[in-house]
């Protein structure tokens, strides 16, 4: 069988890709101009250039292919780069799976992501049937990637064999970038507390997650979402660094610490200004959070769930080696 994978050369893309072919796969990876493909180097694939925005450059890369994965985005957290990341992460959805449908194929994956999946205001974990409903507050990324996931469900409503997955946060080897997980675990082994989203995150080995594409494919309903996440991988600040020193070696940084008088001093400070990180805050606040249950990819899929012990350790090793950290 013969798949082709955008943003192969990617975090998530190329363990996408590896997996592949470790299942007896054909691989064709559709790149760009000049994309750093390091993350490829060595791997038995088909390389075609081309772009989102050129459908004939899309219909070459897809015919005699069975299977699409689409995991391509452009992720960005700068206003300017708005405009971009409609046309990449939107547009060129639209584009990839039209021509693909066009072209017959026999399952297509739409990698979407957690960042769209609703926050229930009771405080439970979200599920794939939590609609999103903060549009207002939508960084431009994740309006994209709503709309993007809004053509692919669409599109499967009328018959597409679509399967959409929603990745939490990845970890892993090759975070070349690196993604925002990776950014938080260096800041960790540079000694610094990472940037951190009070209502906490959930964490994912990016093999678990890559191998929850080729589940979804194989096993998911068309039309249907599967976050692919960790059941235990839901984790405050606090959890993050107890797991980044036991597995690092290192301290944790000072100011990370919740236990520490002045960690305790600040938290009593944010009580009395009415913070809404504090634990006091107002019944129905919903904290920004990346948390999910992942009940349905574990159960209907058979997502793996590798201990983020191993999973946290394969990225620092991996960071410490390329010197990242």
């Amino acid at each position: 069988m013969r798949a082709l994978v955008t943003g192969g050369t990617g975090f998530v893309g190329s363990a996408v890709v590896r997996a592949l072919l470790a299942n007896g796969v054909q691989v064709v990876c559709l790149i760009r101009s000049g994309s750093n493909q390091r993350n490829l180097e060595g791997l038995d694939v088909t390389l075609v250039e081309g772009d989102l925005s050129d459908s004939d450059s899309l219909r070459q890369a897809l015919r005699g292919c069975r299977q699409l994965y689409h995991v391509a985005a452009f992720y960005s957290t700068r206003p300017e780069d708005a405009k971009a990341m409609f046309t990449i992460n939107v547009e060129g959805t639209r584009n990839i799976l039209q021509a693909a449908l066009e072209l017959g194929l026999e399952r297509i994956v739409h990698t979407s992501t957690i960042g769209v999946i609703g926050r229930p205001s009771d405080g439970r974990l979200p599920t794939e049937s939590d609609l999103f409903d903060d549009w207002a507050n939508a960084s431009p990324y994740v309006r994209s990637k709503l709309e993007a996931e809004r053509i692919a469900l669409e599109l499967a409503a009328h018959g597409a064999p679509i399967v959409v997955v929603n990745p939490c946060a990845p970890v892993g080897a090759r975070d070349i970038k690196p993604s925002s997980s990776g950014a938080r675990i260096i800041a960790y082994l540079m000694g610094r507390t990472p940037s951190y989203l009070p209502g906490g995150i959930n964490f994912v080995s990016v093999e678990d997650v890559a191998a929850g594409h080729l589940l979804a494919a194989r096993h998911g309903r068309a039309g249907e979402r599967y976050i692919l996440g960790h059941a235990e991988g839901n984790l405050t600040l606090d959890a993050f660094c107890v797991l980044l020193e036991r597995v690092s070696g290192l301290p944790q940084p000072r100011q990370a610490n919740a236990s520490t008088p002045l960690a305790i001093l600040r938290a009593a400070l944010r009580r009395l200004r009415g913070d809404p990180r504090s634990q006091l805050a107002a019944p129905g606040y919903r904290p920004q959070a990346l948390t999910a249950d992942p009940s349905r990819a574990i159960h209907e899929l058979g997502l793996p769930q590798t201990p983020l012990e191993v999973a946290f350790r394969q990225a620092i090793v991996w960071f410490r080696a390329n010197g990242y950290a």
